[in-house]
């Protein structure tokens, strides 16, 4: 890149302090990740209980087992209505069904035995028969929360005890009815941590809610409370968030917010609840029994393994795993996959206990953040004065209106999505940036030698990333706060930092005159269209719409066998995969554009341009993914770097091979 005008030598500073600020918040995040390595292995003890009796193991030894290979918590879920019963200690009947008993035969019950002779059985009641007290005691807790006073009648108040309920059996099968006293007990005697799971009920006001929560008794062991329910809401929906947050506040309780792939999966009140409570929410992975019957032993190990280190996870979530691996029996089947889940986090330097959430801390500081945002307008002056297009009043309007822009966000409500703005768009700039560094690659003769070709190759592609990584720092200091890091806030550019960089790069080879092109826009837009030229403008177009329906997660188009077999090689050599797009895309192209003859260069130079857009595009689109730990961004760009150089290397290799063999019949 030439030589920058005076005019606009001000910006270079400005925009060397602004990286500077993205760099300390980069170095507080990376400290704050170093002290939040501390994972919660829960299983949820209804499925585990199941799994238990299905078998005829003994649930204590087998939990203790558990325990001792690496298990920290166990998931208690509230009783369902229509669970009342299963364990022995209630029995409920409808009052359909108790009239019918009574034409059969008659009810032993004295009780009921008097209303049926009373004519005082009602169809539309539910009859409870309690053989336990601290069960009646809960149920005498837990039913008002959810029915009126006068549809709940005590009709007797000593052993067996005897409660109607005045109320349809299809709606009361949904009803919670708190968690089992024996069941707390259980997790406290082994010394296992409780991970409360309470649903929702929308006529839950601050009274109802806070004695959902007091249920727990003030246990100190209550780590992190998950939310389920068939509505899939957080307790306090949809009016009364704000509460169960005050509950968070009281209680110190980490809030579980479970992993999606799919928008339509959020437990409606999620974000609200987590940005009522910052620094109270963990992220949580679990994997649903239909889909965890599909998998095997070593895929649930790996994809809970990844989910802590790549994305944050906090909480692993088990059920039991079903078959048996190897000549395991079930039981010893579910303590080794604790027990090498346990290890492999141990190895991963993560600390099983109490799951640990992202708390605010320095780096998430708005003077900081600001003079991070400064790197805009900053960029886009250095690049007006590179295409001799700068204005002094171009400059005023841009830094003016990113600070204007800044302070709306940071003193309303809408500060994520400001930020979010400015980010993407220095990402953007920067990717601008990093394609022009290598402008003078396009414009000169291949080295004499191979050796020498793959030298010059190297440092370009080197020059291209460390601007792409210093767009990667800008989107890092504008977006490491809590919330976005636990994917509560999600950076709304993460697609287009994808899709929008290639463009750019064939735009500015096309257009900018900086890349040895000698045609003007008028005569490329004038140039007849050719049946091939459309065969290769629908190659790239459909390339564009893999690339995006490929990104995420979980994308759109399921990876093949082969890829799935291949990302498992790769992350059981490197650790970290390294991304396609940057390793067998992005490098090897921007090594071999400098490497291609002149007059191959004009022919191809174009598909160079996307090739780099495409790796200049991941390396910022890495660091967008703010749930990743920035040590993991960091390994997978280095294992993209050199795993790319080496194809490239090959590629300049076959490239000259060819060239050399070819020479002779074209001399």
């Amino acid at each position: 890149m030439k030589s920058l005008p005076s005019s606009t030598r001000y910006a270079a500073f400005v925009l060397l302090v602004a990286l500077l600020a993205s760099l300390a918040v980069a170095a507080f995040r990376f400290q704050i990740e170093r002290h939040t390595r501390h994972v919660e292995i829960a299983m949820d003890y209804n499925d585990f209980i199941q799994l238990a009796k299905s078998y005829d193991y003994k649930p204590d030894a087998f939990l203790i087992a558990l325990r001792r290979a690496g298990l920290t918590s166990l998931a208690l879920s509230e009783e369902l209505g229509a669970n009342v019963g299963s364990d022995g200690k209630v029995n409920m009947l409808t009052g359909t069904q108790v009239l019918d008993q009574a034409r059969l035969s008659p009810i032993a019950d004295p009780t009921l035995a008097g209303l049926v002779k009373a004519g005082a059985v009602k169809p539309d009641f539910v009859y409870l028969q309690i053989y336990d007290r601290p069960t009646f005691d809960r149920y005498m807790q837990m039913l008002p929360l959810h029915f009126e006073a006068k549809s709940i009648k005590v009709l007797r108040a000593t052993a067996p005890w005897l409660i109607a309920v005045h109320t349809q059996i299809d709606f009361f099968g949904n009803v919670s009815l708190g968690i089992p006293a024996d069941q707390l007990a259980l997790a406290r005697r082994l010394g296992l941590e409780i991970v409360p799971r309470f649903q929702n009920d929308e006529r839950y006001q601050a009274p109802q809610i806070a004695k959902l929560f007091a249920s727990l008794g003030g246990d100190k062991r209550v780590s992190t409370a998950i939310f389920f329910g068939l509505r899939n809401q957080v307790v306090g929906f949809p009016d009364h968030i704000d509460d169960t947050a005050q509950i968070f506040k009281d209680h110190k309780y980490a809030f579980g917010s479970i992993e999606i792939y799919d928008d339509t999966q959020i437990q409606k009140g999620n974000d609200t609840l987590a940005k009522d409570i910052p620094g109270q929410t963990v992220r949580v992975l679990a994997i649903a029994k239909t889909e965890l019957d599909k998998l095997k032993f070593d895929e649930v190990v790996a994809r809970y393994v990844l989910g802590v280190r790549e994305r944050n996870v906090r909480v692993v979530y088990l059920r039991p795993f079903g078959h048996q691996q190897g000549d395991l029996s079930i039981e010893a089947t579910n303590v080794a996959m604790v027990k090498q889940i346990a290890d492999a986090l141990h190895d991963e330097g993560f600390t099983l206990g109490r799951a640990a959430p992202i708390p605010q801390y320095r780096g998430n500081n708005r003077i900081l953040v600001g003079l991070a945002a400064l790197a805009l307008p900053s960029l886009l002056v250095l690049l007006l004065g590179y295409f001799g297009r700068y204005r002094r009043s171009y400059a005023i309007a841009l830094y003016a209106g990113t600070i204007l822009f800044y302070l709306a966000g940071a003193f309303s409500s809408h500060d994520a999505f400001v930020r979010s703005v400015i980010a993407l768009l220095s990402a953007l700039a920067f990717s601008a940036a990093a394609f022009l560094a290598m402008a003078r690659a396009f414009r000169e003769d291949p080295a004499p030698t191979t050796g020498a070709q793959i030298l010059r190759s190297l440092k370009w592609t080197l020059v291209v990333a460390g601007v792409a990584m210093l767009g990667a720092l800008v989107v890092v200091g504008l977006m490491s706060f809590p919330l976005a890091m636990e994917e509560i806030e999600r950076f709304r550019g993460v697609k287009l930092v994808l899709v929008v960089p290639p463009l750019i790069a064939l735009s500015l080879y096309l257009f900018s005159g900086r890349f040895g092109t000698d045609q003007r826009p008028v005569e490329i837009f004038g140039m007849p269209v050719r049946a091939y030229h459309l065969l290769i403008l629908a190659v790239v177009a459909a390339g564009g719409a893999f690339l995006i329906m490929r990104s995420g997660n979980q994308s759109d188009i399921a990876p093949s066998a082969f890829e799935l077999s291949l990302r498992h090689g790769l992350t059981a050599i490197l650790n970290v995969r390294p991304r396609f797009k940057l390793f067998l895309f992005g490098v090897p192209m921007l090594m071999l554009a400098p490497a291609l003859l002149p007059a191959h260069r004009r022919v191809a130079g174009w598909l160079m341009a996307l090739g780099a857009g495409v790796g200049i595009g991941d390396i910022i689109d890495t660091f967008s993914h703010l749930h990743t730990a920035l040590a993991v961004s960091l390994l997978r760009i280095f294992n993209g770097l050199w795993v790319g150089a080496i194809i490239g290397i090959l590629a300049i290799l076959i490239y000259r091979a060819v060239v050399r063999r070819l020479a002779p019949r074209t001399a």
